[in-house]
């Protein structure tokens, strides 16, 4: 259970209590392809929309559900929360107002200081506002990375790296910065990948500061791949070439899944709960890419949203991810 916000870990500059709303709640959800982002409640828990284009699957990504009666909603610093006695989910719209690098690491402090000593986070998605344009000389992506990076090393020290979850970012059309997360009281694993140079040891050459992320996580009933893309070691390749960039997305997908404990990316397919998130920067790909997500990922249109967004690097022109139920055996 988390605890009362006064006992919160260090005590924080500011920091905007903790309200507890008396009703039950269901689930934290994304909808895609609004007029610009938004968060309140829905019908069955929270829902943010988020105006980032829909080109094929589902508009609505559930990214959390928990049982009614056992869930509460609360809000904490920048976020709305759902939280179960084990479980947490939240998700936080931030208007930027020129400092992405602030919101970033405030967004953060406020996560840590809501998961306390008992909880872990899971996975982490992030919508930047023009993510790969410049801002005073230094791509947005990299000024998102700097404050992300900096809340890491503040608050876990020498453990930083460690305590880094699996996560994404992708662009955002307007000016919010969006973070939602999955949390819990179960100590996650988090996995790499053996063809890919850890996010968090990139070179200096991407940045002041190396994204803070692991390129998957195992916890509580869940599995979670980060973003995956044609990166070998710390290197974009095949850039301009959209089906070379997905022969070594797959790679990677399947170098993830062996590091899981499956013989390929097909057994992954066969998990319940199975579900992919395809992040597209021409939509004029959609086509041409279709046939091999449907082929190699089994991506079908129930089980995958492809939305058109920026990715976290200016060279690169797709970015997959998923999430599916862990199997007893794990």
């Amino acid at each position: 259970m988390v605890p009362a916000v006064d006992s919160l870990g260090p005590p924080m500059v500011n920091a905007p209590r903790m309200n507890v709303a008396a009703e039950a709640t269901r689930s934290l959800a994304i909808r895609f392809g609004a007029g610009r982002a938004s968060n309140g409640q829905g019908e069955e828990g929270i829902e943010v929309a988020l105006p980032v284009p829909v080109l094929a699957g589902p508009a609505t990504e559930r990214i959390a559900s928990m049982t009614p009666g056992q869930c509460k909603r609360l809000e904490h610093g920048r976020f709305q929360v759902l939280r179960h006695p084990d479980r947490l989910a939240g998700i936080a719209v931030c208007p930027i107002d020129g400092d992405l690098e602030a919101q970033s690491y405030a967004c953060y402090r406020d996560l840590f200081a809501l998961l306390g000593e008992d909880q872990h986070a899971y996975r982490v998605w992030h919508y930047v506002p023009q993510i790969n344009e410049l801002s005073g000389g230094l791509e947005n992506y990299r000024i998102f990375n700097i404050g992300r990076r900096r809340a890491f090393d503040d608050h876990f020290g020498a453990l930083a790296e460690s305590q880094m979850p699996a996560a994404s970012a992708v662009g955002a059309p307007d000016n919010r910065f969006v973070m939602a997360f999955v949390a819990g009281s179960e100590t996650p694993r988090y996995l790499e990948n053996p063809h890919q140079t850890p996010a968090y040891h990139y070179p200096q050459s991407y940045g002041p500061k190396s994204p803070s992320f692991a390129r998957a996580a195992v916890a509580d009933s869940m599995i979670y791949i980060s973003g995956t893309a044609s990166i070998r070691g710390h290197e974009t390749v095949h850039q301009g070439d959209l089906h070379s960039q997905f022969d070594v997305t797959l790679e990677n997908l399947n170098q993830l899944a062996q590091a899981l404990g499956f013989a390929s990316w097909i057994a992954v397919t066969e998990q319940p709960g199975y579900n992919l998130k395809v992040y597209l920067r021409h939509p004029r790909d959609l086509e041409r890419l279709r046939p091999r997500l449907e082929e190699a990922l089994h991506a079908e249109e129930g089980n995958t949203t492809i939305l058109h967004t920026e990715i976290c690097r200016a060279d690169l022109d797709l970015e997959i991810e998923a999430m599916f139920s862990r199997p007893a055996s794990f």
